[in-house]
């Protein structure tokens, strides 16, 4: 009777201990294609971040230099300071666009306050989480300050830090352009709530008691802006003040918020983020940019922010080590079971070895049966795994996420902010009034798929560990001469 034809009878024999092999191997090949899978994935998910994030640089003003700074009287409120160094200029930034290859686009930047009204009336607000920290009683006391909105002067907001990564998307409408002023943004639930849509004009102004402060007539301030398009929020955000949290912004251009502001003295744009074709290329492309002749380094900083990248990708990294560590407990555990399983099985079977060994079959030979019975049942089960793990990897990857961000100590609140500059009340600047959102977990959402390429790794794997274990749990057989075999039947 040949090698194969003894394996299959064994196998429809003992059908209670071929199911019982066949539920081991695909729980072991499950669990191992899960794993590799859900690695795969949390690799292909850096990278995606990476791209999405981590393309860009940024050049920011040198306000290290106390020389460069100017102390101007703001009217009966005192003086403030405004950095008079070297400004930033759309010029500066269509050079360095023009000048280095590998940018795809930019957005040039400013941040201020101020009012925005429908047909004289202040609009309706929406009331966002805030941490005021005292700031909202201060602000109820001072006139139409507490109706005042966050503003950002752009350049082309789809290159804006928050639409860029993500915490922002456009629904209704355009983005902003180079070259065009009198234009808006604003939020699609603050529009809903004023009744307000694409095409419309809104009107700007600086508040009452901004303006007294700093001596200017309010009524000289105002502006007539068109939207253009309408935006909605991607994740949780929070402000220093419900009135300028990201809901009640407006995006427009910064020759809008300088006829608005006047006292600002014709401050520039207090940053460039630059987005470039190839995140590979970003460190080649700043070292291009800092040494362009005329961009003193007294003047610009320019640099490469990752903290976007790093607080998004560290539960992924976390996650991807996590699954390395899985995958060999996996393995070892897995190739100890299975040892277990078939030494018990050898030993059940000395008889029938005795029995082979009597009728002239070699121990090679009975141990390559051994090989082929597993042989056979590791097939199935190999391929089942692969339905099975679609079934586990997806879930296991989203509990072991979580658990890989808690690792991280929370990335997925880390604040994440947006341009930052230098206008502000009394002592909150810019920075402290720009609203920060927790990082968006879309950004680290991982989609397991899996791969065929990852199924014959498993069958490979398996192969090599079927071989190694049944080889061990043969060793008795193969050390004893037939005699002996025979003797222990007796």
């Amino acid at each position: 009777m040949g090698l194969g034809k003894r394996a299959l009878l064994y196998l429809t024999r003992k059908r209670g201990k071929t199911l019982i092999l066949f539920l081991l191997l695909l729980v072991i090949a499950t669990m191992a294609l899960s794993g590799l899978a859900i690695k795969q994935a949390a690799q292909t998910a850096q990278l995606n971040v990476r791209e999405a994030l981590g393309g860009s640089f940024a050049l920011k003003q040198n306000t290290g230099d106390s020389s460069k700074w100017e102390s101007v009287q703001q009217g009966t409120s005192g003086s403030k300071g405004f950095y008079r160094g070297e400004p930033i200029t759309k010029e500066l930034a269509d050079r360095i666009m023009g000048s280095v290859d590998g940018i795809k686009g930019y957005n040039a930047s400013y941040q201020s306050t101020l009012l925005m009204k429908n047909k004289g009336a202040y609009l309706d607000l929406i009331d966002s989480d805030s941490n005021d920290g005292g700031m909202g009683a201060m602000l109820a006391n001072s006139g139409d300050m507490g109706k005042t909105s966050t503003a950002f002067g752009a350049t082309d907001t789809a290159y804006d830090n928050y639409f860029a990564q993500g915490f922002l998307k456009l629904v209704e409408g355009r983005h902003l352009e180079h070259g065009e002023t009198g234009k808006a943004l604003i939020s699609k639930e603050l529009a809903e709530k004023n009744g307000l849509k694409v095409g419309n004009t809104i009107t700007l102004q600086q508040a009452d008691f901004k303006a007294k402060m700093n001596g200017v007539d309010s009524e000289d301030t105002v502006i007539d802006v068109e939207i253009v398009g309408l935006y909605e929020s991607t994740a949780k955000a929070s402000a220093v003040m419900s009135n300028w949290s990201i809901d009640n912004a407006v995006f427009t251009s910064l020759e809008v918020i300088q006829h608005v502001r006047p006292e600002t003295g014709g401050e520039s744009y207090e940053r460039v983020d630059f987005y470039v074709d190839d995140p590979a290329e970003v460190e080649r492309i700043v070292n291009d940019v800092k040494n362009l002749d005329g961009l003193d380094p007294s003047d610009f900083t320019v640099d490469v922010d990752t903290s976007s990248v790093d607080s998004v990708i560290e539960p992924l990294e976390n996650m991807d080590s996590l699954m390395t560590g899985l995958i060999a407990v996996m393995v070892v555990i897995g190739a100890v079971i299975l040892y277990l399983v078939l030494a018990g099985r050898v030993r059940e079977r000395i008889h029938e070895s005795g029995v082979l060994l009597s009728l002239g079959v070699g121990k090679r030979a009975i141990v390559a049966q051994y090989l082929v019975e597993i042989a056979l049942v590791a097939a199935l089960a190999f391929g089942a795994s692969y339905f099975t793990s679609g079934l586990v990897a997806q879930t296991a990857a989203a509990q072991l996420l979580d658990y890989a961000t808690e690792q991280a100590g929370g990335a997925g609140n880390a604040g994440a902010t947006g341009p930052t500059g230098g206008d502000g009340v009394m002592a909150a600047d810019s920075s402290s009034m720009a609203p920060k959102f927790e990082q968006n977990r879309d950004m680290t959402k991982i989609e397991v798929v899996i791969d065929p390429a990852a199924l014959v790794a498993v069958y490979f794997a398996g192969g090599v560990l079927i071989v190694g274990s049944v080889v061990a749990a043969a060793l008795p057989v193969l050390r004893l001469k037939p005699k002996e075999i025979l003797t222990k039947m007796s």
